[in-house]
């Protein structure tokens, strides 16, 4: 399995910033799912309300690719803090691999599993905070 990503966001917030941080958890990913044989492509967009852009999944036969294209509100992330970002970010994250990659049955990959240890390697590096932790980090900032 691969794990990669773009963002599209205007720099008013710190989602792409953000998104970097995920790097550990794709390589360990990477490195127990390699028997899946398929990429996973998230796309974080941080855009405005206007735009009215929305979250969705595709599959790419051709690729052999599952597209996450996640959308958030510029106008309600540019007047969080970082912390928040983060906690906001984070929970939508999971909730929405979670949710839809149950309507993809990939080789070789037991969903359950894989979600455990998404929480898991999400929590080691501070994502899925419970809304005290978060609390106590922007009071920090």
């Amino acid at each position: 399995m691969i794990l990669d990503k773009s963002t599209d966001t205007s720099g008013l917030t710190q989602v792409a910033a953000l998104s970097d941080e995920l790097q550990p958890v794709f390589d360990k990913v990477e490195r127990k799912y390699q028997a899946c044989g398929i990429e996973l492509f998230f796309v974080f967009r941080c855009l405005p309300e206007e735009y009215e852009r929305k979250s969705t999944v595709r599959y790419a036969k051709r690729d052999n690719t599952i597209y996450f294209d996640m959308t958030v509100s510029e106008d309600q992330y540019k007047t969080f803090s970082k912390s928040r970002q983060r906690y906001e970010l984070s929970h939508y994250f999971y909730a929405f691999l979670n949710d839809k990659l149950k309507k993809y049955k990939i080789k070789h990959l037991d969903h359950t599993e894989f979600i455990n240890d998404m929480e898991e390697w999400l929590k080691e590096i501070g994502w899925l905070q419970s809304e005290l932790e978060t609390s106590m980090d922007e009071y920090r900032e």
